[in-house]
Formats: C-alpha cells, structure tokens, sequence
C-alpha cells in the first residue's frame, strides 16, 4: 500500500469492494457517532481503551480500509442504525420500549462484525488451522451480504433496557453494560466446532452464533423485525461467560492504571458541573432503582 502526496490519504484496494487503486478513507471498526456519544455523556472529553489505560484519546481506533464509495453507503445505513435504534436505546431520558428493525440496520450491524474481525486478524491468538478457515469463511459470507445489501446471516441482540439488574449478572456490572464500547470477537469450540462472534455498543450486546449451540437460540434476541425490548429476557450462557470475562478484565485495567491517572480522573468527575450519563450508570450500578434515567 503506498501513501499519496494527499495528506492522511492512502492509495490501496478497498476491503470491500475490492477496487484497486482506490483512495481509501480511515474507516471505524465501530461508528464514529458510538465515540461521539460517549464524549458526550462523560465528565471529560476523552476516551480511554483497554489497550492502554493510562492514554487518553479522543476518537476510536480507525484504519484505511474503505473506498469512498463504501464508506458513504456504509455511512447512510450508520445514519439509520443511530436513530431508529441505537439513540432510542442509550438513552438515559428513557428508552423506546419497542425498536423496527430495517434491513439497512441489519447489515449495518453485520458490518461491524466484518470490520471489526478483519482489522483483528493480525493480532495474537491462539486460533487452529480450522478455525481460520471459518473464520475466513464467515468474513467472505459477511463480505457478500454486505455488497448486496441484505444481510442473511442471523443476528442477534441483547439489549440493557430498564431497570437493573439485566439477565442475571451481578448489578456492580452496571456500569460496564451501559457503557462499554467494542470488546468484538470471535471464538471456537470443538464437539461440535462452532463458534460465536459478538460485539459490544453501549446499552447493547450483538452476536452471532453458528450451527451446534443445541439450547441457546431464542427468537426473540432476533435484531430483526418490530422487537418490543421487555421482551428480550435470557441471554445465552456463552455470552453471560463472555460479559463476566470482559468485567474481569475491566477490572484488571483498573488496577493497571497509574495513580496519576486515577487522581486526575475523580478531579474532572468531582469538577463536573453538570450530571452526566456516567454518573447515572456508576449510581445505577450500586442500587437497582428508576433514577438512573431522572
């Protein structure tokens, strides 16, 4: 791949649609408007990954991958996705309680999946020859559905709608199910070999899952359709596992971070002048009440 004399613009094929030559544009793994709401509903104006918690950023991790093509229409169906679902859910002046489910939103959201799997290829794991070939295969079959605009894979969500505590998790992870942004992979099980893939969007939980999974389908986690949320009450056991992994690691970033970053962090909460999103979701997180959403 080579740069052009353009600044932060590169010259490549697109992941796509696969044109050669293509000027690429920096591409989120996650929306963009995902991080914008998170700015917004925090004390601070900064982010801060897992990866590194004692940096702040303020934008999402993003990388050339898509034509300017692709990323418009991937960008008119995020536009759709964020205001018939995404902001009628992470909402803390009250949620929609029922959320339709249009086509373009479903391939949005099976966009993710593509984007956020192949920019993860390259890093460690500890995956078999075998689960690189499905890997590679579910990555080809989003990749079609993508470019044909219509998404045939099944997909599914739990959303954190109401009151807490949400699907029999602890309600100390309050705050981690409100807010916690990306957390995508994928993973394999033998006897049978199958796996699940999942994502994670504040207020949201998305996955999908292969043949083999003998009790954990349930239609109504469908992101498909007219969804009334209180209806949405299980989650399957792998994904309740995945959720305690992730609040464990959650943790263990806290414990990572320097005390300079932890005492410049309750100096902007305790300066705040206004109550935020996140002070909601900490109380939310100590006492299962209505006023999360005051």
């Amino acid at each position: 791949m080579n740069y052009s004399n353009e600044v932060d613009v590169r010259i490549g094929t697109c992941a796509l649609c696969d044109q050669e030559e293509a000027k690429l544009k920096e591409s989120h793994s996650i929306p963009k408007f995902v991080y914008q709401w998170i700015k917004e509903t925090s004390p601070t104006p900064y982010l801060r990954s897992s990866d590194n918690v004692n940096k702040r950023e303020q934008d999402g991790p993003k990388e050339y991958l898509l034509c300017e093509k692709c990323e418009g229409n991937l960008s008119l169906m995020e536009d759709e996705f964020a205001e018939k679902a995404f902001k009628k859910i992470a909402n803390y002046r009250g949620q929609a309680p029922e959320i339709l489910v249009t086509e373009p939103m479903r391939v949005c959201v099976l966009s993710i999946f593509w984007r956020t799997l192949l920019t993860s290829l390259s890093r460690e794991n500890n995956r078999t020859d075998e689960d690189k070939k499905v890997m590679n295969e579910f990555l080809a079959s989003a990749k079609h559905q993508i470019n044909k605009n219509v998404a045939t894979t099944p997909i599914f969500w739990a959303p954190i709608y109401g009151d807490p505590p949400f699907y029999d998790l602890p309600l100390s992870m309050t705050y981690q199910l409100d807010r916690m942004v990306g957390a995508p992979d994928i993973r394999f099980f033998d006897d049978p070999h199958r796996y699940f893939a999942v994502f994670k969007l504040p207020f949201i939980f998305f996955f999908i899952f292969s043949e083999g999974w003998s009790d954990d389908k349930d239609d109504k986690n469908k992101f498909a359709g007219a969804v009334s949320l209180s209806d949405i009450k299980v989650i399957p056991d792998f994904l309740r596992d995945y959720i305690k992994f992730l609040n464990d690691q959650f943790e263990a970033s806290k414990l990572a971070m320097s005390s300079y970053n932890l005492v410049k962090i309750e100096q902007e909460i305790s300066e705040s002048e206004r109550t935020t999103g996140a002070h909601k979701s900490l109380a939310r997180s100590q006492r299962p009440n209505k006023s999360g959403y005051a």
